[in-house]
């Protein structure tokens, strides 16, 4: 900022505070109409000016009715001596412990008084009680994708048409190729937890936003999205949880939800929202329509997961791109990919199967990491699968005094703490 630009702006400040009008000092009008950024300035410190005023003016009331009952008590307690400056002590005294108490407040729970607050609660609460619902969902820079939920199972529609239903209380999934009119049935196993769909992740995260004490919430403006009148709002409690919405001003309903971090370190955007849908379960059913022909089943099985996953994981993904390592190891690198990952695998000619087999080998690895209870680093930047020289991945076993480190061949050594690499 310009020296000048201080002095002026210095002067913005005692001309608000005072409501002087700006153009009875010429030097301060003129740079006004010169300088854009101390104008945009001006216009905002006075609309925080104003709206510090309304807000003074609506507490009046209850400063009053405070100060009521003070004299109330005084005079019951026959203590009517105290003079007229002193009430006018009292009244302020009372106004600045509102003010700071209600500044303490936005600063721990991030409640904001231009109802955001009550939005919040509004948003929250068809987000929770929604049974059923379809939406489109972007998982990092992958595409989107549409999918119809319910509380345990969930139907996607995948690139190139292909639909896959997940039933997670019978650890199932039906994959049906409407191209070639296919169908095949993938058998879950060794899994450490029962998954959930992105929909009750979500509605947990909201869940856990609502209970968290310490949750702020703030306003992020207006705009239009796909001819809807939309308000945001940014809901997080410290770095687990940051989500932001864009709900219909009309009658609060989500239109766009940004979930930073969602699945591991990738974002998650969810859009295009459909609220209790879904007529029957029908739209679940794992059984195969008659006119697809079923081809062979295929087990994920994702139980017992080593180091070995890893590499065979990481093995298959460079396999698919051109020798390429992941960028991160994260689950969402398969939605993100998946199109890459499709084209590949049918420029090899490969059957349903062998192309499962080779997705699950990648899962298996990620679901390694995923498991894993200690701190672990991975850098793959500019690396391809080869480079003996280069260490990608390194990580402590629990009661190990040496680190286990993976290079960009995918050999794996034991190296001392003090010789670890060095982070990027």
């Amino acid at each position: 900022m310009k020296i000048t630009c201080e002095i002026f702006r210095e002067k913005i400040g005692v001309f608000i505070n005072d409501r002087i009008d700006p153009k009875e000092d010429s030097s301060l009008a003129e740079h006004l109409k010169q300088c854009p950024e101390c104008s945009i300035y001006y216009q905002e410190l006075k609309t925080d000016d104003q709206a510090l005023s309304e807000f003074a003016d609506s507490m009046q009331p209850i400063l009053t009715r405070i100060e009521d009952n003070i004299n109330k008590e005084l005079e019951t307690e026959k203590i009517r001596t105290i003079s007229t400056w002193k009430n006018n002590i009292l009244r302020i005294a009372v106004a600045a412990a509102i003010i700071i108490g209600i500044t303490i407040i936005l600063n721990q729970f991030g409640i904001i008084l231009d109802g955001t607050s009550a939005a919040w609660a509004k948003v929250s609460q068809i987000i929770l009680e929604t049974q059923t619902i379809s939406f489109n969902v972007a998982i990092g820079k992958g595409p989107s994708v549409f999918c119809t939920a319910s509380q345990k199972k969930i139907k996607q529609k995948l690139p190139l048409g292909i639909e896959a239903i997940f039933d997670y209380d019978k650890k199932k999934i039906l994959v049906l190729n409407p191209n070639d009119r296919t169908a095949m049935n993938i058998e879950l196993s060794g899994l450490p937890i029962l998954p959930s769909n992105l929909f009750v992740d979500f509605k947990s995260a909201i869940e856990l936003l609502k209970e968290y004490p310490d949750t702020v919430v703030k306003q992020l403006g207006k705009k239009v999205i796909n001819n809807k009148q939309t308000a945001g709002i940014h809901v997080y409690m410290d770095e687990s949880v940051d989500i932001k919405i864009w709900y219909d001003t009309k009658d609060n309903t989500p239109v766009l939800v940004i979930a930073e971090k969602m699945i591991g370190q990738t974002d998650v955007v969810f859009s295009d929202f459909n609220f209790n849908v879904i007529a029957d379960e029908s739209v679940f059913n794992l059984d195969i329509p008659e006119d697809y022909t079923q081809i062979e089943s295929v087990k994920m099985d994702l139980k017992n997961l080593t180091e070995q996953d890893l590499v065979e994981g990481l093995r298959a993904w460079a396999g698919l791109m051109q020798n390429r390592l992941p960028e991160k190891l994260d689950l969402a690198i398969i939605q993100q990919h998946s199109e890459a990952i499709e084209q590949t695998l049918n420029e090899k000619g490969m059957s349903d199967v062998d192309k499962s087999l080779i997705v699950i080998k990648i899962m298996r690895a990620l679901m390694f990491i995923d498991q894993l209870t200690v701190e672990w680093h991975y850098f793959s930047d500019n690396v391809k699968l080869g480079d003996a020289n280069t260490p990608i991945f390194w990580y402590q076993p629990r009661a190990s005094k040496t680190y286990r480190i993976l290079y960009g061949d995918l050999h794996i050594e034991n190296v001392s703490p003090e010789n670890l690499p060095k982070r990027p």
